[in-house]
């Protein structure tokens, strides 16, 4: 058999290394896929409860002072999804699976409510802290969204 002098093209063993090398990065761009996969679904159970806590903060900022919902009594803490009326519910989607909130209303003689170190302040009464939580389910994770906001009664 004679021998040619110049040879194009690969030999069996590049071909494999080839192969191996473009498996790998297959193999790598799918992990990636499976990790967005699962940031996709965390970021949407985190928009769910998102959704709740603007909906049921929207509607405790658009009650009066007074209202039931923002009682502070200790047997009316926490409230519930349920102390809403029944003609305009607030209505849970897959993966929430409750909302509360705790109202604590600053009064005199309790102390420096605001931190500013000055105990007592005209601007610390009629006051309302509220603690808002959304308990959602993420991945079979129990976990719970947290808001705090303050409601004034006007002057």
């Amino acid at each position: 058999m004679k021998k040619i002098a110049e040879q194009d093209g690969f030999t069996l063993i590049e071909a494999l290394i080839a192969m191996l090398v473009l498996t790998i990065g297959i193999l790598t761009l799918s992990s990636m896929q499976i990790s967005a996969i699962k940031g996709n679904s965390t970021a949407n159970s985190l928009t769910m409860a998102s959704s709740v806590a603007t909906d049921c903060y929207e509607r405790l900022m658009s009650v009066e002072y007074d209202d039931a919902k923002m009682d502070d009594t200790a047997n009316a803490n926490p409230h519930s999804s349920a102390d809403f009326p029944t003609t305009l519910p607030l209505t849970l989607p897959p993966g929430v699976t409750s909302v509360s909130w705790s109202v604590q209303e600053w009064v005199v003689g309790d102390g420096d409510n605001d931190g500013d170190g000055q105990t007592d302040e005209p601007d610390e009464v009629g006051v309302k802290a509220v603690t808002l939580s959304v308990n959602y389910n993420d991945k079979a994770i129990a976990k719970v969204l947290t808001v705090n906001f303050y409601k004034h009664g006007l002057f």
